[in-house]
């Protein structure tokens, strides 16, 4: 063992030698890693009886220590271990992890793991895990220039990394996943953030008021929402994969921001590609833009300049581009095989001359975009004239993402089994009073609980017990649901669902065998929640996760067990599904956007259920690549031809029908009906998946 760790440290000493310690611009020479300078000191857990003295000998047991007597320069080299402590790295020092699986530093669900107040930081080979559930809290916290971030997986956090006020850092080479948001960025600038992989978040990068930031090689997948940008600028994205995040969600949003660039870069299976809002002079190259689920770009409100050069913008199960506003460049690049249509322009500029369209004949050959809209009085100008009569060779990415990435796969939250109350014959978790009541279970007789579940619903043994007294059955499915709920403008009136229309909410899951047990004060959760004027953005909804249905508590027991229905004045749209933590379990529907005109014929409180059963069927694993017929926009169209091809699909998950039908459908109804019944998978709140092609 020793001698392992002698090698070690004589690779480190030559990494020294060679002034690689940092890949940082210092421009303190005081504070320069020296190696005639630089002491090594070691940190063991196992070191339980001393002495303490930070030798390979006698190594200190906790990283505080080290901290303690380290100077400036110093590497602190900790071996393999859980350190519970929360640390605060006040010199500048290299923390070297033995091996980042199984060096692990637990906050114990404090307000951060490690935080960095003093310039030229580097951390590596480590895992940082378990801090706090309360807004910013970290597993990092950043307030300090020149830091390092190498090597580390970063997982179970409300925030990832939190870079505050912050100039000069790199995240390099690290998986960041389990987290509220990855990597959380505010008021900071000059950053580099390379080879990492981004997964099963809300938000993997989120950045406010942040700018000269460079994304290099980074997978992120399996997120709400890839990347989340309001008040940046100067942005660089190279050769990055944004690519399986929410159906509903976006690779990127941008948001009042400006100078985007994205080169060779795979914008694949996600909600929407890039969304874009308030911002200007965005850039793509050489960009992949396919299998987009509803649109590949979209543009909305004060959009200014968008360029496209030389990307593949095909086979888009919606559209490729939608633009609502701004003026857009599209040259040299491919853009057909979009279901719907490849271009619509309304009340903007889009200059497409020399693409290629998918035929020699042009595009109104191949959906490019739809006559109808040429009626439209808000239809924009749209120049096609002249095409490319054959398709261009080098547009889209020089890469495919199983290339160059591995993606990792997250089932649950990482959570140990609940802790259940009552005596325990057999020691296997459950309590003698539950197995008792179930023929299937033998109180002398110890059975791996955790991984039993005979009705199918994806409740485990223990769920099912945890939750008895509010029903669940392990012979029989359930499905759990808490609503939270705001007052209307008017604070003596709220958007509370009423009892009867949750009961005829219920009545459809019943006929098919499934009890829905919803919560709306009575199992432990359901509250109404601060009424806010304006609509709830990504952030917003994630912090209203984690504070009214976490309680700020990353080992709740009901994230696993309950669906979570937030009923707000106004969310991203009029419905949304949307990941709170690491999977698709919650959703929002903005009752407040539901006018009193409209409640003449449809009542709001109908149209709360109706909207609810909607974005429950999302976080059921119904989505737009199951099925042509859900989510189609031009399904509630009676000009589209989709009105016409799905107007037997008779379910709330189609648009014609959301307001008017609770229920999902059997597949009964004739052509190009579909069963959502026979589709629903009950694990894909806690085993969100989004791939493509479809496993």
């Amino acid at each position: 063992m020793k001698k392992a760790i002698l090698v070690t440290i004589l690779s480190i000493l030559l990494t020294v030698s060679s002034s690689q310690v940092f890949s940082l611009n210092i421009s303190n020479k005081e504070n320069e890693f020296n190696i005639f300078n630089t002491d090594i000191i070691f940190v063991d857990k196992n070191n339980t009886e001393g002495p303490w003295e930070g030798s390979i000998d006698h190594p200190f047991q906790n990283i505080s220590e080290a901290i303690i007597k380290a100077k400036n320069g110093d590497i602190i080299y900790v071996l393999n271990g859980t350190y519970q402590e929360q640390i605060t790295v006040n010199k500048s020092l290299w923390i070297l992890g033995e091996d980042k699986e199984k060096t692990i530093i637990d906050a114990q669900y404090n307000e951060y793991a490690i935080k960095i107040i003093k310039n030229n930081v580097k951390i590596e080979k480590l895992t940082i895990t378990n801090a706090g559930g309360y807004k910013e809290n970290a597993g990092i916290k950043i307030i300090s220039d020149n830091c390092n971030i190498s090597d580390c997986i970063i997982k179970r956090n409300r925030v990832g990394v939190f870079l505050n006020h912050t100039n000069n850092s790199i995240i390099n080479n690290c998986k960041v996943y389990l987290n509220g948001k990855g990597i959380y960025t505010k008021s900071s600038k000059n950053l580099n953030i390379k080879n990492n992989e981004f997964c099963y978040s809300s938000i993997a990068i989120s950045s406010i008021n942040s700018s000269k930031i460079e994304f290099k090689e980074s997978y992120i997948h399996e997120c709400g929402t890839g990347l989340f940008f309001n008040v940046s600028s100067n942005v660089n994205f190279l050769d990055c994969a944004i690519c399986d995040n929410n159906d509903n969600g976006e690779g990127c949003f941008i948001y009042n921001s400006i100078d985007f660039n994205f080169e060779n870069c795979n914008i694949l299976h996600n909600g929407f590609g890039l969304y874009i809002r308030e911002s200007d002079n965005i850039n793509l190259n050489n960009c992949d833009i396919e299998n987009i689920t509803h649109y590949g770009i979209i543009l909305n409100e004060k959009v200014g300049r968008i360029n496209i050069d030389s990307c593949s913008l095909i086979n888009n199960f919606r559209r490729a581009i939608f633009m609502g506003t701004g003026n857009m460049n599209i040259r040299n690049s491919n853009l057909f095989n979009n279901n719907i249509e490849s271009v619509k322009v309304t009340s903007s500029l889009c200059d497409a001359k020399n693409n290629w369209w998918g035929s020699k004949l042009g595009p109104i050959f191949n959906n490019v975009f739809r006559l109808y809209w040429l009626l439209k009085k808000d239809f924009g100008r749209l120049k096609i004239f002249p095409w490319s009569l054959t398709p261009y060779k080098n547009a889209g990415s020089d890469w495919d993402i199983e290339d160059r990435f591995s993606k990792t796969i997250v089932i649950g939250y990482e959570d140990y089994p609940i802790k259940l109350d009552g005596h325990d014959t057999d020691s296997d978790g459950l309590p003698d009073w539950w197995e008792e009541k179930y023929d299937d279970f033998d109180t002398n007789v110890w059975e791996d609980h955790i991984n039993i579940d005979i009705d199918g619903d994806s409740l485990n043994n223990f769920e099912e017990c945890y939750a008895y007294e509010w029903g669940a059955d392990p012979t029989k499915k359930d499905i759990f649901l808490e609503f939270d709920w705001s007052p209307t403008k008017d604070p003596s009136k709220s958007y509370k669902p009423s009892l009867e229309y949750i009961e005829k909410m219920k009545k459809p899951f019943k006929e098919h065998d499934i009890n829905l047990h919803v919560d709306v004060g009575q199992f432990g959760g359901g509250e109404e929640i601060p009424y806010i004027e304006q609509a709830l953005d990504l952030n917003d909804l994630t912090d209203f996760y984690w504070d009214y249905f976490l309680h700020n508590d990353l080992n709740n027991p009901r994230k696993t067990i309950f669906h979570y229905g937030l009923l707000c004045n106004k969310g991203p749209l009029s419905g949304f599904a949307f990941v709170g933590w690491g999977h698709l379990n919650g959703f929002c529907v903005s009752a407040g956007r539901f006018s009193a005109k409209d409640s003449i014929i449809l009542p709001a409180e109908r149209k709360i259920i109706t909207g609810s059963m909607h974005e429950l069927g999302h976080t059921l694993g119904l989505f737009v690549d199951d099925y042509g017929g859900i989510d189609n926009g031009a399904s509630s169209n009676f000009a589209q031809k989709e009105y016409w091809i799905y107007r037997n699909y008779k379910s709330t998950m189609n648009y014609r029908y959301t307001w008017f039908i609770l229920d999902y459908s059997d597949g009964d109804n004739g052509r190009e009906d579909y069963n959502d019944w026979a589709n629903i998978e009950f694990d894909f709140f806690k085993n969100m998946h989004f791939e493509w092609p479809k496993s």
